[in-house]
């Protein structure tokens, strides 16, 4: 799921003209436009969902089973500190045959793996191919690594808005401007990210698990309003 940053600044964030006589100005002469400052980034978490099922006709039996894997799994893990389980999810279901009747249980247990450290991840994972398969693997950045990029981008956009705004005022032969409204729009475009980077797939004992970080792209948008002063 993809989220947005709005990031509110106050009309004094760009450096602009002041206005001798406010009261003079008018309400015309708005002029609403937007910029975007982007940049492409190596993703610098690793996330991957795994999933246990099994089916049974008989349920106790069936949670005696998923549990005994459940917990072998869960230990493996606990042995890398790099590694945290970030959700997890247990559901058990009704299992019927060709002809709508009842004959057993359906039981699964989803969870979310997730590293900074793809190595160590990428091995954990192989070591829990007898067990878990992979449903989807995923990457993100860091809460500290885009709060300092979306930082860098913001300076570029509002740099990029001042020279928008100081270009529109000189080919319409205005002699100042003034902002109107300013906010901010951080926000993640990349196809490799957030549940768009989506890997149907089956681990088995002879086959690695091909699991990469890949790319990010931020972006964030100056998006405003300034009007336009004789």
């Amino acid at each position: 799921m993809i989220k947005n940053k709005i990031l509110w600044f106050a009309l004094f964030a760009l450096p602009f003209m002041a206005i001798a006589n406010e009261s003079a100005v008018s309400d015309s002469n708005i002029v609403n436009f937007s910029v975007q400052a982007e940049q492409e980034v190596p993703a610098d978490v690793l996330q991957v969902k795994l999933f246990l099922q099994e089916e049974n006709a008989n349920l106790q039996t069936l949670h005696q089973v998923i549990s005994d894997k459940l917990n072998q799994s869960i230990n493996k893990i606990k042995t890398q500190s790099a590694v945290v389980i970030k959700h997890h999810n247990r559901s058990t279901n009704l299992r019927y045959n060709d002809k709508g009747q009842k004959n057993g249980w359906i039981e699964r247990v989803d969870f979310v793996l997730e590293s900074q450290n793809q190595a160590v991840l990428s091995q954990l994972v192989d070591e829990l191919s007898d067990v878990l398969s992979i449903e989807n693997i995923n990457t993100t950045l860091s809460p500290e690594a885009r709060e300092k990029l979306e930082d860098v981008l913001s300076q570029q956009a509002l740099h990029k808005f001042q020279q928008k705004a100081e270009l529109i005022q000189t080919s319409l032969s205005f002699k100042h401007y003034r902002i109107v409204s300013l906010y901010l729009q951080a926000q993640n475009d990349s196809g490799y990210n957030q549940d768009k980077m989506l890997y149907a797939v089956k681990m088995t004992a002879d086959q690695a698990v091909p699991l990469e970080t890949g790319r990010t792209k931020i972006s964030v948008q100056a998006i405003g309003a300034i009007q336009l002063i004789e």
